[in-house]
């Protein structure tokens, strides 16, 4: 017997989203339990993701769905609501047992470009059209900020559930994750009002800013010979393209494949059956086909980086360039890394870079080095740190050699992974700049 299936509405969604899903789901015999979030909370400045996920707790309870095992469906902003929940630390039981399979239609695992722009008139005017999607119509500011791209809210999360402890696999352990994406934004329309926001995206949310193979690099700049943390594992949940739907068509327009594939994801129970899924039902399903093929050529990467001193402050001033270097030693910035770069508006010691993977430079046979630059606003102190090969720290530029991750290394991890988010912490020691006017002996 199938578990209940939840179906978790984004925020601010009508009732009616996710009718079109609801009725083929009914039709294949699940058992299906609607939870719209925007029922359960005030669309207010005051509400945050984390309180709509206490009232997708209520909400469970009232239904007697939160002791038992249940699968869910999200859309969109869904997926911080229910990776809240799960990961929420104020728990009298565990969670992580009860959810068997997640199916994340159009997920905003990392925020979305949106977010940022809905704090202005324009962002109001044009977001409250229900045409362009349901997810961010009245948002409150304190969601707004939990999804705006770089936030320090999706960074916390994902060492919650993907970095310090994952809490998704491929085995009954574990829920069963599918993520699915369409391969088409809004058009034109769209473009006018928001320049450049769409590109590498489903018209809301990016496609290297859905899937859970995230990885993490600590770069702690403060230690002789630069200590670089292990990669965390790519957890085996990427990006299932579905060519032909924008953000808001894969709700309420799905063609009969991919609802083929959603309802054969909520059967897997095994490793073999996850690995099976993937490289058969996946792989031969022509709406995946056809977006593979659609974005063969239109690869994207997102990096999201925070900087701090080695006390854990933030460092709000800082640069990276990533510079390729000649074999004559001639240097050349790669010009897309730092072309569409967002800084979180409320801690911008987080920032977001979107890279278009396919307007790299080609690599193989030259050095890879990142440029780290920082400033404290003042002559009294500086960040210091140690380059790649430097005997002793000094006050930067810093330059690491980041040759071995070019991808072109075997048994190397490589820096460029496309439809992925890579996290990057730097750390830089915060001291004195000589002569240390600061402090000094009396006389």
């Amino acid at each position: 017997m199938s578990n209940p299936l939840v179906l978790l509405h984004g925020y601010s969604a009508s009732g009616q989203a996710f009718s079109t899903w609801k009725n083929a789901l009914l039709a294949a015999g699940r058992k299906i339990e609607e939870i719209a979030v925007g029922n359960y909370v005030t669309l207010n400045n005051e509400v945050t993701v984390d309180d709509i996920a206490t009232g997708f707790q209520h909400a469970l309870h009232d239904k007697g769905l939160d002791k038992i095992p249940f699968d869910a469906m999200v859309h969109s902003t869904g997926m911080l609501v229910l990776r809240s929940w799960l990961t929420a630390s104020n728990t009298q039981t565990s969670r992580q047992g009860l959810l068997k399979h997640l199916v994340a239609l159009a997920p905003a695992t990392f925020g979305s470009p949106l977010a940022a722009k809905g704090r202005s008139l324009l962002g109001r005017i044009f977001m409250g059209s229900k045409q362009f999607g349901p997810d961010f119509l009245a948002s409150g500011n304190l969601v707004l900020s939990n999804l705006e791209l770089g936030s320090a809210y999706t960074w916390d999360l994902a060492h919650k559930d993907l970095i310090n402890t994952k809490l998704y696999g491929n085995n009954n352990d574990t829920p069963y994750v599918f993520v699915f994406d369409g391969t088409d934004d809004y058009g034109k329309l769209a473009e006018i009002f928001l320049p450049g926001d769409q590109m590498g995206s489903d018209g809301v949310v990016r496609w290297s800013a859905v899937a859970l193979n995230t990885r993490k690099i600590t770069l702690n700049l403060g230690q002789p010979s630069v200590q670089w943390a292990d990669w965390s594992n790519l957890l085996d949940i990427p990006l299932i393209p579905v060519v032909g739907l924008n953000h808001g068509q894969i709700l309420s327009e799905p063609p009969p494949e991919l609802i083929s594939l959603v309802l054969k994801a909520l059967s897997v129970n095994s490793k073999n059956d996850f690995d099976n899924f993937h490289a058969n039902d996946v792989a031969n399903a022509h709406v995946v086909q056809q977006a593979r093929a659609k974005l063969a050529n239109n690869r994207w990467q997102q990096f999201v980086v925070r900087a701090t001193d080695s006390h854990g402050n933030p460092i709000t001033d800082y640069s990276i360039e990533i510079i390729v270097v000649e074999a004559d030693g001639s240097q050349t910035p790669v010009p897309n890394f730092e072309a569409d770069v967002h800084p979180y508006a409320a801690d911008t010691s987080y920032r977001c870079f979107h890279v278009q993977l396919d307007n790299l430079p080609p690599l193989a046979g030259k050095r890879l080095i990142a440029r780290i630059i920082a400033s404290s606003g003042t002559e009294l102190v500086g960040y210091q740190g140690f380059g790649s090969n430097a005997a002793a720290p000094n006050f930067g530029p810093f330059d690491l050699d980041l040759s071995d991750y070019d991808g072109t290394k075997p048994g190397k991890p490589a820096l460029f992974y496309p439809f992925t988010t890579t996290l990057l912490e730097i750390v830089l020691n915060r001291e004195p700049v000589p002569p240390m006017n600061i402090f000094q002996w009396l006389p």
